[in-house]
């Protein structure tokens, strides 16, 4: 209400604790004031005085820690939602390949015959066996359900015989372009297939989810995300019709609470898939931008190599765990079509957000960029590098040059641990892993996030990554390159103000100034007085999302 003093009432206000603005000079306050869907006022708690008024709920922060939003920049919602129905075979569920045929076998035995069963979360590396279950292992418990899990990274898939039969794969179907699969002594498959594979064979076999099942699967990831302060995030792979209109639905039924960047991946495999409403956007003459606070068509999407658990990387010398000493990795596009699809997306106006992972894939991106750049300059691009998880020191001084964007998901550094970075890479080349320091150093924004569902979503587990740095989350387990830590402040600002940085969005949202978006993230303990150790462990009271309430803990 406006009242006698010529200005509105504040709808909510925040004192007595610690504001981390993240503004150009990383001030901290002790109050907000927010007034509709903005932030109207933040300093003292005598400053934001004469905005409270009978109307407002005060909240009294209790020497806790207010954040802005936090901005999750690489996620992949629908798989996220999937898991739900999905048997769980994460490693926080199963141990052993034993132990994942049982928990298939207790799934088959309540679908009726011939439906596929789906799992997700495995991960060789954390199995007793530490290798992938086969067709031979999950064929005995499902001789009439065709079976397909995916592996924690996602990148790569394992299979029964029934499902390898629905796919199109006999004994002697040949790989794809950049998509190995592993084979018997005969040359049969075995089950397990990795990166191409997965648009050659699994996504046009496995069943598609109903417009609604999209829509309540959103619904809940929005939640999700809410609970952990996250007001903004990138969906990192649309391609379909059905997941725009299931997020327009979701936003008409009002259960929309987080603010979407809408990635669309034109490129799938090793070419253009036309076939898709991705396709059509690039096409279309929209570009990166077009929509709002709550929709906004993100950047234009391509998968340069392979992954770092499978170790299909692409690398510049072999893996240092290869007992041939020979092999590199594998590219899922050729630098030709990299070059094409940089290009095209660049002089549409588009924000290319590149997938590598290996160093060499990371140099054979950014001459693609570069090439598209000069053929056709344009100011403030901000063209990003997802995943990349292994640098070289040439090319942190090329992203600078060009002003890439670090978008990387510190997480995913102890999901690799020592086996997929010191054992695959050897020390020297580790230490241009997750390389947040150096390129700070040089001037590149970094953002931060998860790849959910390969890790969760809580901005406290990536923070803590950036400060600590540590292979294996246990007390004593080894930090990799300490060099590279960050600072708290540093890491808060990658998941907030750089986040949004990478949606164009810095002058809306990402820092708590006056005139911003009310989205805000209300930490159940002062991040900035806790052990580094326990950050962690931090959990999220009150989110705010355009100025409403979203989450709140009783």
């Amino acid at each position: 209400m406006v009242g006698n003093r010529g200005f509105r009432d504040a709808d909510l206000a925040f004192v007595n604790g610690r504001v981390i603005t993240v503004n150009e000079r990383d001030e901290i306050a002790e109050a907000v004031a927010v007034v509709g869907n903005r932030i109207a006022r933040v300093g003292s708690n005598e400053s934001i005085t004469e905005l409270v008024g009978n109307s407002t709920r005060v909240v009294d922060l209790a020497s806790r820690a207010l954040t802005p939003g936090f901005v999750e920049n690489h996620m992949h919602i629908p798989n996220a939602a999937a898991n739900r129905k999905w048997v769980d075979c994460s490693p926080e569920a199963v141990s052993s390949v034993d132990e994942i045929v049982a928990a298939v076998a207790k799934r088959v035995a309540k679908t009726p015959p011939g439906t596929w069963v789906l799992g997700w979360g495995f991960d060789h590396h954390r199995l007793k066996e530490r290798r992938y279950p086969t067709r031979h292992d999950l064929d005995p418990v499902s001789p009439n359900h065709p079976v397909a899990l995916r592996h924690r990274e996602s990148m790569s898939w394992t299979a029964n015989t029934a499902a390898l039969r629905r796919m199109g794969i006999q004994d002697e179907t040949p790989d794809p372009p950049g998509g190995p699969m592993l084979r018997d002594s005969h040359g049969a498959p075995l089950g397990p297939m990795w990166d191409n594979c997965r648009a050659v064979f699994i996504f046009p076999a496995i069943p598609k989810p109903t417009l609604e099942e999209l829509v309540e699967g959103y619904e809940w990831v929005c939640q999700y995300l809410n609970g952990l302060g996250i007001t903004s995030a990138d969906e990192a792979a649309i391609r379909g019709a059905k997941e725009l209109q299931a997020w327009q639905l979701l936003r008409e039924r009002g259960k929309l609470t987080a603010r979407i960047y809408l990635n669309i991946y034109p490129v799938y495999g090793t070419s253009w898939d036309k076939n898709t409403t991705a396709y059509s956007i690039f096409r279309s003459g929209l570009s990166t931008g077009f929509g709002d606070d709550w929709l906004r068509l993100g950047p234009a999407v391509i998968g340069i190599d392979g992954g770092v658990q499978g170790q299909t990387a692409a690398l510049y010398e072999p893996y240092s765990n290869d007992p041939a000493g020979i092999y590199r990795g594998s590219f899922r596009v050729t630098p030709e079509m990299a070059e094409e699809f940089c290009l095209e997306a660049h002089r549409a106006g588009f924000q290319i957000a590149a997938i590598p992972h290996g160093d060499h894939a990371i140099s054979v991106t950014l001459d693609a960029i570069e090439k598209a750049m000069r053929a056709h300059p344009r100011p403030d691009a901000r063209h990003r590098l997802e995943h990349a998880y292994l640098w070289s020191a040439e090319s942190i001084d090329r992203a600078a040059r060009l002003k890439i964007i670090y978008n990387g998901q510190p997480p995913i550094l102890e999901v690799l641990g020592e086996a997929c970075t010191v054992e695959a890479w050897g020390e020297k080349r580790a230490r241009f892993a997750f390389p947040y320091r150096a390129l700070l150093a040089r001037g590149v924004v970094c953002s931060g996030g998860s790849d959910m569902p390969i890790v969760t979503s809580d901005p406290m587990l990536g923070i803590d990554c950036l400060v600590n740095r540590r292979l294996d989350p246990r007390p004593g387990g080894r930090v990799l390159n300490p060099d590279e830590r960050l600072s708290v402040l540093e890491a808060i600002r990658v998941y907030t103000y750089n986040g949004a940085y990478a949606h164009f969005e810095e002058r809306s949202k990402g820092s708590i100034e006056e005139g911003k978006l009310a989205d805000l993230a209300l930490l159940s303990r002062d991040i900035l007085a806790v052990p580094t150790e326990e950050i962690r462990n931090i959990t999220v009271d009150m989110t705010v999302v355009d100025g409403n309430v979203a989450h709140e803990v009783a």
